[in-house]
Formats: structure tokens, C-alpha cells, sequence
């Protein structure tokens, strides 16, 4: 038997229906479902997103290769203190569709680039995903750079890793040497790499500027994916 006490209405004691229970929604919740909400419609196709700001400026840009799948995980789930920050600092979210990941990381990079957010703390300080560089100089010289000087030069990317530029760099020195010393002197003998043929040696006149230039146009028209005119 219970051990609760009741009274009764007849003694003259009020009553009242016991209140109903209120679910309690935490504003971060409700925000969360928001968003989750608006990302639902973004297509599950690659691309790239951008995160604006209450004052409508961009604070983050990333790339996805399913869009709707990664602005879901921003949503959801438990993160770390950098993203939730992230997140409590989002009022709008914008999308652009791109033909491939590749695609997306041109767009993602060229959008760091030109607005600097605020949260792409890895992209903001001048450096950029890899490229392939050709020197503009009499006898160009071609390697790795994260770094776009407008003297020029050409360049080939950017690429989503050094490894990849690792090994178009190392096809290509092979395929096509070209000279490796950074500034050249005119040597009576080349270098040791002209020896085991990793160099054409230009300085030491091992090679006209003409066939070196025509080595040079090889490398562009592989880099620019036109491999039918190599075979």
C-alpha cells in the first residue's frame, strides 16, 4: 500500500491537475537541426561550400566530394572545440557544384586565396596546395612549389599532394632532364647528373637552347594531359 497522502476535496482543500511536463530545447539543438535541415538539400555530388558569418563574411571554405554528406558531419555527432567554434560562428551556408574533386579543389583553393577566411587557418599565410612550376628563364628549370611569383613562370595544378607532383616530377626527370643546378654557370664538364643522365647539361654546351626549349614544350603538352602527341 502506498504510503502517499492525498486530500480530499471534501475538507475543504484545493486541488489542482499536476502540470504538465515541458521538453526543454537547447538553442544549440535547435540550431543544429536548422542547419541540418538546409544541408539536406545540397546535392551528393562534389563541390565546394562556403560558410558565411551573422555580418555575411566568409569565414570557411571547403571542399567535398559529396557535398551533402560532408555538411551533414558538421551537424551531427561530436567535434572537436575548433569546429564547434566553427559552427556557433555559422549563419549561412552557400554551395558550388564542380565537375570533380578535382575541380573542387581548384575552386576551394582560388576562394582561400582571394577572401582569406578566417578558419582556413592552413591556407591564409601565402601558401597553397602544390604546383609544378617552369621557370621563365633561358634554360627553365621545372620543380615542386607551394608558392605563385608572377615573374613569368608557368604553372601546372594545384595538386591535392605533394606525392602526386612527386611522381609526375620524377617521370619527367627521367623522360626529359632538364638542368637541376638553381643558378648556372658554364662549366667545361657537367655536372654528375648529366652523367647518369638525369641532366642535359646547358652548362657545358651539351645541348642547344633550341632542343632544350623543345624538351620544355614536351614537359607542358604532359602536364597538360596532350600524351597523344608524345607517343
Amino acid at each position: 500500500m502506498s504510503d502517499h497522502k492525498y486530500e480530499s476535496p471534501d475538507n475543504g482543500a484545493a486541488t489542482s491537475s499536476p502540470k504538465p511536463e515541458k521538453r526543454q530545447f537547447s538553442p544549440i539543438a535547435e540550431r543544429n537541426a536548422r542547419f541540418r535541415a538546409l544541408v539536406r538539400q545540397a546535392p551528393e555530388s562534389p563541390g565546394v561550400y562556403i560558410m558565411r558569418d551573422p555580418e555575411g563574411h566568409i569565414i570557411y571554405v571547403g571542399k567535398a566530394k559529396v557535398l551533402k554528406n560532408r555538411l551533414l558531419s558538421y551537424f551531427s555527432g561530436k567535434k572537436d572545440i575548433k569546429t564547434r567554434h566553427l559552427v556557433s560562428r555559422v549563419e549561412n551556408i552557400e554551395w558550388i557544384l564542380a565537375g570533380s574533386e578535382y575541380d573542387a579543389l581548384l575552386i576551394e583553393n582560388n576562394l582561400i586565396k582571394e577572401h582569406t577566411p578566417k578558419y582556413n587557418i592552413n591556407l591564409k599565410d601565402g601558401k597553397t596546395y602544390p604546383s609544378i612550376r617552369i621557370t621563365n628563364e633561358e634554360f627553365p628549370r621545372i620543380f615542386k612549389t607551394r608558392r605563385i611569383i608572377n615573374d613569368g613562370s608557368e604553372y601546372f595544378g594545384p595538386f591535392p599532394s605533394s606525392e602526386t607532383i612527386d611522381t609526375y616530377l620524377e617521370l619527367i626527370k627521367r623522360l626529359f632532364p632538364l638542368r637541376r643546378c638553381v643558378t648556372m654557370r658554364k662549366r667545361e664538364t657537367p655536372c654528375m647528373y648529366y652523367h647518369i643522365g638525369r641532366c642535359s647539361g646547358p652548362c657545358a654546351g651539351k645541348i642547344t637552347r633550341e632542343a632544350y626549349l623543345e624538351r620544355v614544350g614536351q614537359i607542358r603538352k604532359l602536364l597538360s594531359g596532350e600524351t597523344a602527341e608524345l607517343l
